[in-house]
């Protein structure tokens, strides 16, 4: 598998954010955001669909470069069938339903979405061979800042975030938001008033906090975040001696 550098993978999204942008449907309009079941579809020429993938929701998301089957579920929870095409991405339906998940929706789509990219790409690496013919299952929480150990699915995340979160974006958001050029510290017990912007910052976006707090992270817009401990006072307060 071809193990691609950070910098590798923002130099392809910019690629298919400047595709995105040139839509006929996007590019005469102010753009605030990606839409990315405009770009699956659009820019990669893939189809999206929405099943019920598993019986607790622990699947978001899930696609395959060659032809087969999967097991869906019906709403009344029987099992079903689905036949992935090879170019078909389908997704959690609850995803569709409720937008308080707006945001984990919208990274999913663009993390399958990344993983037919790679395929487009480098069909020598992610091409359908013996050991790639397979389901590419997206699951929840997988987006959390945490160390590598799948390097095909950390570049399906890295390249999902940048694609979704691309920095004129986040920069022009953030202006919008009135977050200055840099968080210096995201926490709601202590700056709740920055916390409350940066809330409505990625809802603007249509991702979750943590998601863009990681982006925004590795981008040197943001310096620390306690989205997961805000009362980390040890932390956030030092002792004055280390200071």
């Amino acid at each position: 598998m071809k193990r691609l550098s950070r910098f590798d993978i923002e130099v392809i999204a910019d690629k298919y954010v400047q595709a995105y942008m040139a839509l006929p449907d996007v590019r005469n309009t102010q753009i605030y955001r990606i839409d990315p079941e405009l770009l699956l579809e659009k820019v990669l020429g893939l189809n999206v669909e929405y099943q019920h993938l598993s019986y607790d929701g622990s699947i978001l998301g899930m696609t395959s470069f060659t032809e087969m089957g999967v097991q869906v579920f019906e709403d009344d929870d029987n099992e079903a069938f689905f036949f992935l095409d090879g170019k078909t991405v389908l997704v959690e339906k609850d995803l569709n339903f409720d937008s308080k998940l707006k945001g984990r929706k919208n990274f999913t789509l663009m993390h399958e979405g990344s993983h037919q990219i790679f395929k487009m790409l480098f069909p020598n690496d992610y091409g359908v061979t013996q050991k790639s013919a397979r389901v590419h299952y997206y699951k929840a929480n997988s987006e959390r800042n945490k160390p590598i150990s799948d390097w095909e699915e950390w570049q399906a995340n890295t390249l999902g975030a940048a694609i979704l979160l691309p920095e004129n974006l986040i920069k022009q958001g953030m202006y919008l938001f009135s977050l200055g050029e840099k968080i210096e510290c995201l926490n709601k017990i202590y700056y709740p008033s920055v916390y409350k912007r940066f809330d409505a910052l990625a809802d603007f976006l249509g991702c979750s906090k943590k998601a863009l707090a990681i982006r925004m992270k590795q981008l040197g817009l943001l310096k620390q975040e306690y989205l997961d401990n805000p009362f980390d006072l040890v932390t956030v307060y030092p002792e004055v001696s280390e200071l």
